[in-house]
């Protein structure tokens, strides 16, 4: 099967079962807890904390849920491109039960699909079911349940249960959302993939490739109280998750089960890849083997050939992330998520030294992409120019300083005997023995003048049996910090002359709703005398809010630096210079997402409207200081009001004038 009919046939089957078949929700988390959105649950957790009636009839649901898993708890960065199935951007589909149906029918149609439909040869399947250690406190009891269940399965095609189901701890099978909150037990499917077969559940849940879990079913049946405790739940739920990329590797590269002794098991060997594969091969010139690094030893890729396997990888993975993010609103930036994906962006396009490419080319995949995830992702196609527009504005700007970075990089190692001078200097130690590491110096001038993001360094030390001081680094970054709060300017600029002595504002606003832009000066409001609190005025070097001018009422719009926001209250302008008034500051819990041209304005929106409903900041920054980089952001909702009523304003006056 290839992988599109793979997915569509998990949505079919769960149609028949009388399942409503849900598009993926965005990538831009509702959460203010999560940077992106990374499991197929994540738009339901409303259902399951009874916030919010369940719309489905009967309570019954399945999709293919856009995962981006590349910070905070979940994430597999630093992992992708060294084996087979790490990724930052996934597909996993499920099917959800809103207290319907339970575990039998939970695990007699996993079955149905994966051995009846897909038939996957049932001796190489492992269940594994909920067994708590009492002795260190585990909650609940073993899932008997469960185990009855797919006991009643193993023993219709010949298998013994007690060798095909294997017990798991609270850390493999037990689900809980968070501290406290709906959780339960849970049951997996793994599939042996050896030549024979014959582990017996010995690899099951040891980190063995030759073992991969590809289905989780989660059994939503407790609430975590804060006391420690457990209580029933009035309803019980059913959520499951399956690894869509890990599927498709199995059923094609073992010839749809045809052959395990050859197999090649690889997320990366499959037609979900091998189109981006061939254009990389195209744009490079240079042909992707399959290889990888010798497992005993990540740090030395000796081999030519799986260094530029390895960038193959990593540049396929990243486009996937980097394409859906942006085209879900969120864009490359210097904060929270925003930063997240300039770090991935960044470190495909480092890769692509690898590769040969020193002008921009990761943004020349998007269109393969749009090509083959179009039809299940339309979002893709409709923000494809956005998308490609983003990319390559962003890989310019890094191509200026990467080279030169590379270079004093490469100067830095080329000299051991002087890393181990600094190493001594800084007191880097491990045990009794002196370690070479990369200095934290250095790699703060990487990151300060060149834009290399501290993991990004670290990633190339790594390649080379190194280390990064990364507490002298950090060192580094404080003391930065400390001189650029010293040395920020203090001058005050009065807004009542028309001619403001700065530089013209750049307005991008005809483009984007969002932008990064520096403050140019910090603006008294007339009649306040500290305006570090109530309001006060702040100019840019550039801007998405539109002005006031020409009959057009100026933008509202949201303001933020780290930790902190301020509700932008008014748009003016005085000659070239757009000046914001701004209130103030809130308390900040989560990055912006971009509007895109042409965007309704929803993930912006909904950012600058919870903002605003936020209480102040406990230790929230008074006012942004000028030299400083913020994100601007328009409150795209009236924005879009605004231009409605301006519209039918032009169009009442040709009326009157017919």
């Amino acid at each position: 099967m290839t992988s599109a009919q793979i997915r569509q046939s998990f949505l079919d089957f769960f149609a028949e079962k009388k399942h409503t078949i849900v598009p993926s929700s965005s990538l831009m988390p509702d959460s203010p807890n999560l940077l992106f959105t990374n499991a197929g649950m994540n738009q339901f957790v409303p259902i399951f904390l009874a916030e919010k009636r369940c719309p489905y009839t009967p309570g019954r649901a399945a999709d293919t849920q856009k995962c981006i898993r590349a910070g905070g708890k979940h994430n597999d960065l630093d992992d992708v491109g060294l084996d087979t199935y790490h990724h930052t951007f996934f597909e996993m589909l499920g099917n959800w039960s809103f207290g319907d149906y339970f575990k039998k029918e939970a695990i007699e149609w996993a079955w149905e699909l994966v051995v009846g439909r897909w038939k996957f040869p049932a001796n190489r399947l492992y269940a594994t079911i909920y067994n708590p250690d009492k002795s260190i406190g585990d909650p609940s009891e073993r899932d008997e349940e469960a185990w009855n269940f797919w006991a009643e399965k193993f023993r219709s095609v010949g298998c013994d249960p007690a060798v095909h189901i294997v017990n798991g701890n609270k850390k493999d099978n037990f689900w809980m959302m968070g501290d406290t909150g709906p959780c339960g037990p849970c049951s997996e499917l793994h599939v042996d993939l050896t030549p024979d077969g014959d582990t017996r559940g010995a690899l099951v849940n040891q980190g063995d490739a030759c073992c991969i879990e590809i289905w989780n079913l989660v059994f939503i049946q407790f609430n975590a109280n804060p006391d420690g405790t457990f209580s029933p739940l009035p309803a019980q739920h059913v959520d499951t998750g399956m690894g869509f990329e890990r599927v498709a590797s199995i059923i094609q590269g073992t010839r749809n089960f045809t052959d395990f002794a050859n197999a090649k098991i690889s997320n990366y060997e499959t037609d979900i890849f091998r189109p981006i594969f061939d254009e990389i091969e195209k744009l490079s010139g240079k042909k992707y083997t399959s290889t990888l690094p010798d497992a005993a030893d990540l740090s030395a890729i000796r081999n030519p050939q799986s260094a530029i396997d390895i960038a193959f990888r990593v540049i396929a993975d990243h486009i996937r992330t980097l394409s859906f993010a942006i085209a879900d609103g969120i864009q490359p930036g210097n904060t929270d998520r925003n930063y997240v994906l300039r770090r991935i962006l960044r470190r495909a396009v480092r890769y692509g030294r690898t590769l040969g490419f020193h002008e921009p080319f990761f943004y020349k995949l998007v269109d393969v992409l749009a090509c083959t995830m179009g039809d299940v992702f339309p979002e893709i196609r409709a923000k494809q120019a956005q998308v490609k527009e983003v990319l390559k504005r962003e890989e310019e700007s890094f191509n200026k300083t990467l080279d030169r970075g590379i270079e004093l990089f490469a100067k830095a190692i080329s000299d051991r005997a002087r890393l181990k001078q600094i190493a001594e200097q800084t007191n880097v130690q491990t045990g009794s023995t002196m370690q070479v590491v990369f200095p934290g110096s250095i790699a703060f001038e990487l990151y300060d003048t060149y834009g290399f993001p501290l993991d990004l360094t670290e990633l190339m030390a790594r390649e080379v049996g190194m280390s990064v001081d990364v507490h002298h680094f950090e060192k580094l970054m404080d003391e930065q910090r400390a001189r650029a709060r010293a040395a920020q300017k203090k001058e005050v600029i009065s807004v009542s002359d028309d001619n403001l002595q700065l530089d013209p504002t750049k307005f991008l606003g005809y483009d984007f709703l969002e932008t990064e832009a520096v403050v140019e000066a910090v603006i008294p409001v007339a009649g306040v005398s500290d305006h570090g609190h109530n309001e006060f005025n702040v100019v840019l070097d550039r801007t998405a809010c539109y002005a006031e001018m020409g009959g057009q009422v100026g933008d509202h719009g949201l303001l933020h630096l780290g930790d902190a926001s301020w509700p932008i209250l008014d748009t003016q302008k005085k000659g070239d210079v757009f000046v914001h008034r701004l209130g103030s500051a809130r308390a900040s819990r989560a990055g912006f997402g971009a509007s895109p041209k042409q965007s309704s304005g929803g993930a912006a929106s909904e950012k600058v409207r919870e903002s605003e409903a936020l209480s102040p900041a406990r230790e929230a920054r008074a006012l942004p200081e000028p030299g400083e980089l913020v994100h601007v952001a328009v409150d795209a909702i009236r924005r879009a009001a605004i231009q409605r009523h301006h519209t039918v304003t032009h169009l009442l006056h040709w009326a009157l004038h017919e």
